[in-house]
C-alpha cells in the first residue's frame, strides 16, 4: 500500500503540468498539450487563460467574468469577442474551422485546419476567408 505522504502518480503530473503549461507560447504546442487544460465552465477569465470548448482548444484575449456577462458562453456570438481558436501548424494539430471574426484570430501562413469538407487544408497566406472564398490562400494538407 502506498504511503499517504506522497502524493499520486496523477497528482504529480497535474502538479507538473500547471507550472509548465504557462511556458507553452505558441498555438500548436498548446493544442499538443490540450489534454492538459480544463474545459471551459462559467467564471472569471483573465487574459492569456486557455480552455477547451466544442472540439477546440481557446484563449481568452479579453479578461471577463461570466457572472456579469452571462452570454458569453462557447457558441454564443459574445464568445468570439473574448476568446479566439488556437490554431495548429501539422495535420494532426489541425483543428476544425472557425470563421475568423479578426486579425486576432486570422489564419497565418503555415497554419492547418480541418473544413467543412472534411479536408485538412494548410494556409499559404494569412487569411480570413474559407478555400471556397479565396483558394489561392489554401493547399490541401497532406
Amino acid at each position: 500500500m502506498r504511503d499517504k505522504r506522497f502524493e499520486s502518480v496523477m497528482q504529480s503530473v497535474s502538479y507538473m503540468a500547471s507550472r509548465m503549461l504557462p511556458d507553452l507560447t505558441d498555438d500548436d504546442q498548446r493544442i499538443r498539450a490540450s489534454g492538459l487544460y480544463a474545459d471551459w465552465t462559467p467564471g472569471s477569465y483573465q487574459v492569456g487563460d486557455i480552455r477547451n470548448a466544442q472540439n477546440q482548444t481557446w484563449e481568452c484575449f479579453q479578461a471577463h467574468d461570466t457572472t456579469t456577462y452571462p452570454d458569453i458562453q462557447p457558441g454564443e456570438s459574445a464568445w468570439y469577442t473574448f476568446w479566439r481558436p488556437l490554431h495548429g501548424k501539422s495535420v494532426a494539430t489541425a483543428r476544425p474551422w472557425v470563421a475568423p471574426q479578426g486579425a486576432h484570430d486570422m489564419y497565418h501562413a503555415g497554419e492547418c485546419m480541418v473544413y467543412t469538407d472534411g479536408v485538412t487544408y494548410r494556409c499559404l497566406s494569412d487569411t480570413v476567408y474559407t478555400p471556397e472564398e479565396y483558394a489561392q490562400a489554401w493547399e490541401v494538407a497532406e
